[in-house]
């Protein structure tokens, strides 16, 4: 685990860590300078204090001094590196010392990774700023053997000084967020990348030992043979940051440095070797002899890759050679299974990220795999163009993508080029005027102007694919249901498709038009015959939400039935969770689109106005035209929420919609109203707790790897594995997972009769790129506790369709009997389940939802939470879907109004496509390495040069801004803003 902080001041930083120089007086090993800068200085081994309070302060020992023009200096950051609970339990107890040094010299090796790659300075070269890699830190490491809780914690205090040197000139780390730059920034926003150097450099000394590891999820490892019931006895510090951050809804890795510093308690320093007696004993207590462990762990471990590995692999590895048991192939393929988890949920990623994912998936081999080793195959595949890497021409950053991720983006484009004027018109002009005429007459609310033209593009375009982009709120469902009439009385047929099943619904209800799911419809086209539905238009709502792999699949199928697609949606609202953005990539790229811009949902002007503002970007504005509830601190805001939907009447209740980022914020709203509820007596009765499953991110590739389970994990299989007794629809429970079914890659499964089953993953079809988007062989979920009363809000969280049950249902449990338990939906309908229902697996509580979940729907009133602090909630995608849902009047929560619209303004959560980044020159080269396609990239490549010149037109009017800005300010303002 990896925690960075900054430091406040030098003086305090010295003080705080005084007390490691006098517990560690003398042992060169625990307190010690890292890093290239401090080779520069020729510093000791040694820390001293006066020396490091010196340099903090930016003292230099040639007597010159780092400061701005007030004197002022920052005197630098902590990174903090903390050893697995096991391995410090393992040194606490006294019985392996070899990992502290394995400890040592993990840290420093990612100290060195960490300068080559983020340590950089800020240079003024006639007046414009650039930010230049030094490749330099210099660092005070101290080591500590226990938490504040004086448990065992074996971690690193990594002190890194204000100062790096470049050309020869010691100078101040670079510090700027918002441009992508910054030394701490940096660090931060790779934290994850950074701390998993460190573990994978630890596990490769470990594995060398013949320590044997078993992963426990994200990237993060223990050592085999020691209890859960042990770590947990030893984690009580662990356990306070945990629930600091659940009790604030918070995640991610700079909060959690926030939480570790927040809940320091005073640390009292106790003599090491009693603490360690005291931890043997307690150990002792609770069975676990760790001498024993020592004598009796493996006195050896096999060399062999996970048995059926290379089978695996073959089915997507271009390169067909024999794999061995190389360090080399083992990196290689490693990458190769980083690379097909990452183009599951991004069209892009950066090198690091790849990096990051094929460390997490090399932890499985029982081999060491260096980071160089990893490092090198990355280059490999760029070199043997199975990656395409490029430069983002707006950061500047380097980038990669896939040629595969490449083709579903251009030849969707291609074909919608290529599909232009390829049907006959519905019908034409004057029909559908006409048709307008009468049907407003009929109409309470008239059709509005963009209505109107959408549908006679709809209805009059020649193209085989168009888009209708329409802000939220602006009756799009309303158009479709009236131009159904004219459609089928012309003799075609509308068939809906939604990602969700929850917009499937909506989309039905609302304009009549027969919709399901993705998987469903694309199972129906593939089965259709070629040319079949020449007369049918396939509406696809949400289109936001489509993926690349589901977009490019769609418009394929599509022209091969014969069928026309329309793709409705807006594309300013929340995005895909898979790869891609096709509905907004196929808008800059020509789709012939008619939008849809005249909101008409929402009834309050000034709430209006506020969507308004927001469609176009205007965060202040918008911010300005609604009703903003301001409270200083979580818990009051979460508590807000709660009591002032408690103090509306039922049928104020029933009008408002709740929502929030995270699952979390939503479970501790929900939490609070529960509470309310109870006293006010609506929840009754005797509670049962019913299981409920949470589904856990696992992609397709990973599922082939026994190591991505862990106990108590529930599976459930949608196709029968019959030699192993495996059936569809059925929930298995993952057992104890030993050491020998890591070897033979074999999942222990214990099916809900108690009966022990081992399913050989390599039993799984063939993994392949291209369809593994769309395979669903294996659902992967976590248990939860769910306390259900009378009276309760629920939803469904999974399609059960022969129960006319679809994700998203809301209902309210009505009675709770002995056997069964009966809802009664929103509409009415009464729902009688078994207790033992695979439907009642899947359950949570709709009183509060998340803005993917809400997107949508609407609803006379709003109320929603939005922290500035949040990087992924706080975006203008999800600004935008909290506003618009509301009728009459949205409230917003949030803890500063100002901080709040410089997030949303700064954070993105714009999906990213391949041909954002690929040049017009690597779209020929891809276009002349797939030339048997019988498809034509030249109006992609035509429009992507186009595009580019405008890219390059933005950039050298942004650098001409910032010259001009840069000419007014004087010299002294620039020395103070670079610290010279």
């Amino acid at each position: 685990m990896l925690s960075i902080q900054p430091l406040k001041s030098a003086q305090g930083a010295a003080d705080y860590y005084s007390k490691a120089f006098n517990y560690y007086a003398g042992d060169s090993e625990a307190l010690h300078w890292l890093g290239q800068g401090s080779q520069i200085l020729k510093l000791s081994d040694t820390v001293q204090k006066e020396q490091m309070l010196a340099l903090l302060e930016g003292k230099l020992p040639d007597g010159k001094k780092l400061s701005n023009r007030e004197g002022e200096h920052r005197p630098g950051f902590d990174m903090t590196f903390s050893a697995p609970k096991s391995v410090s339990i393992l040194v606490g107890l006294g019985i392996a010392p070899e990992l502290v040094k394995f400890h040592d010299e993990a840290v420093q090796f990612t100290i060195g990774q960490l300068e080559k790659e983020f340590a950089e300075t800020r240079v003024s070269r006639q007046g414009e700023i650039f930010f230049e890699k030094t490749g330099n830190l210099i660092v005070a490491a101290f080591r500590q053997p226990t938490s504040r809780a004086n448990d065992p914690a074996l971690h690193t205090h990594c002190v890194t000084m204000n100062i790096t040197f470049h050309e020869g000139r010691a100078r101040s780390l670079a510090s700027d967020a918002k441009r992508n730059h910054g030394v701490i920034e940096q660090i931060q926003s790779n934290a994850h990348y950074c701390g998993q150097i460190y573990r994978n450099f630890l596990a490769n000394k470990l594995k060398e030992a013949n320590f044997p590891i078993r992963l426990v999820g994200n990237g993060l490892f223990e050592i085999e043979g020691i209890p859960e019931e042990i770590m947990s006895e030893f984690s009580s510090r662990r356990k306070d940051i945990l629930d600091y951050m659940a009790n604030r809804g918070l995640s991610g890795a700079k909060n959690a440095s926030v939480a570790t510093v927040n809940t320091r308690n005073y640390k009292e320093e106790h003599d090491l070797n009693l603490l360690k007696e005291d931890w043997k004993k307690r150990a002792k207590e609770l069975g676990f002899d760790a001498d024993s462990f020592m004598k009796n762990r493996a006195k050896s471990q096999s060399t062999s890759w996970i048995s059926g590995f290379k089978e695996r692999l073959l089915e997507f590895v271009r390169d067909s050679r024999k794999l061995n048991n190389s360090e080399k192939d083992e990196a290689s393929s490693c990458i190769k299974v980083a690379i097909e988890t990452l183009s599951q949920r991004t069209s892009i990623f950066s090198e690091r990220l790849l990096a990051q994912e094929a460390m997490k998936h090399s932890l499985m081999s029982p081999n060491a795999i260096s980071h160089q080793s990893l490092v090198q195959s990355i280059q490999q595949e760029i070199k043997n163009q199975t990656l395409y890497e490029t430069t983002c021409p707006e950061s500047g950053i380097r980038l990669l993508t896939t040629p595969w991720l490449l083709t579903l983006e251009v030849e969707s484009i291609a074909r919608i080029e290529q599909n232009k004027g390829a049907v006959k018109a519905v019908t034409t002009q004057n029909v559908v005027k006409s048709f307008q005429k009468e049907r407003n007459a009929l109409l309470t609310y008239p059709m509005t102007n963009s209505q109107k033209e959408s549908m006679k593009v709809l209805l009059t375009s020649q193209d085989r694919y168009l888009a209708i982009q329409g802000f939220a709120g602006v009756a799009k469902t309303s158009m479709l249901s009236e131009a159904k009439h004219l459609i089928e009385s012309k003799g075609f047929k509308l068939r809906g498709v939604t990602v969700a099943s929850s917009a499937a619904h909506e989309l039905q209800e609302k304009s009549g038009i027969k919709t399901d799911v993705f998987p469903l419809v694309h199972q129906e086209l593939k089965k259709a015959p070629t040319a079949s539905l020449a007369k049918t238009i396939f509406i696809t709502d949400e289109a936001s939400m489509l993926s690349s792999h589901q977009g490019h699949e769609l418009i394929k199928q599509i022209e091969r039935v014969g069928a026309r697609l329309v793709l409705v949606g807006d594309k300013a609202q929340l995005p895909s969770v898979n790869a891609g953005r096709i509905f907004g990539l196929t808008q800059e790229y020509g789709i012939k689109t008619t939008v849809m811009d005249e909101i008409v949902r929402q009834k309050n002007e000034t709430l209006k106005k506020a969507v308004m503002a927001s469609t176009k970007g205007n965060v202040q504005e918008a911010i300005e035209n609604l009703e903003v509830k301001t409270l200083s601190t979580h818990e009051e805001r979460i508590a807000w929420i709660a009591s002032h939907w408690l103090s509306l009447s039922p049928q104020e209740r029933d009008k408002t919609l709740l929502f929030a980022p995270t699952h979390a914020n939503r479970e501790e709203i929900t939490s609070l109203i529960r509470n309310g509820l109870k006293q006010e007596g609506v929840l009754n009765d005797e509670p049962i707790i019913q299981t409920i499953l949470k589904t856990k991110s696992v992609e397709s590739i990973q599922q082939r790897f026994v190591s991505n389970y862990h106990k108590g994990n529930r599976v459930r299989f949608n196709q029968d594995f019959k030699g192993a007794k495996i059936k569809a629809g059925n929930y298995y429970t993952v057992a104890e997972i030993s050491k020998k079914n890591r070897q033979n890659n074999v999942l222990p499964l214990i099916d809900e009769r108690g009966n022990a089953i081992k399913f050989k993953l390599d039993n799984l079809p063939n993994y392949k790129t291209h369809t593994a988007p769309f395979e669903r062989i294996i659902e992967v979920y976590e248990a939860k506790p769910l306390e259900l009363r009378v009276g309760d809000k629920v939803m469904w969280t999974r399609n059960f369709k022969t129960d006319d049950i679809r994700n998203g249902l809301c209902a309210t449990v009505k009675e709770i009997k002995e056997k069964s338990l009966v809802f009664l939906t929103k509409e009415g309908q009464q729902l009688i389940f078994e207790k033992l229902h695979p439907a009642l697996k899947h359950l949570d509580y709709s009183y509060v939802l998340t803005n993917y979940k809400v997107q949508g729907k609407d609803a006379p009133y709003g109320i929603g939470l939005m922290e500035s602090y949040h990087r992924f909630g706080t975006t203008l995608n999800n600004f935008y879907v909290q506003i618009s849902r509301a009728i009459q009047g949205m409230t917003l929560v949030t803890d500063n109004k100002e901080e709040l619209v410089h997030a949303i303004q700064k954070n993105s959560m714009e999906k990213p496509a391949s041909l954002d980044i690929i040049s017009s020159q690597q779209l020929l080269n891809h276009e002349s390495r797939f030339s048997s396609q019988q498809i034509s990239l030249h109006a992609v490549i035509e429009k992507r040069k186009s595009l580019e010149k405008k890219i390059v037109s933005q950039i050298l009017d942004q650098q001409n801004n910032l010259h001009e800005h840069m000419a007014k300010k004087n010299q002294p303002e620039l020395n103070k803003e670079l610290e010279l």
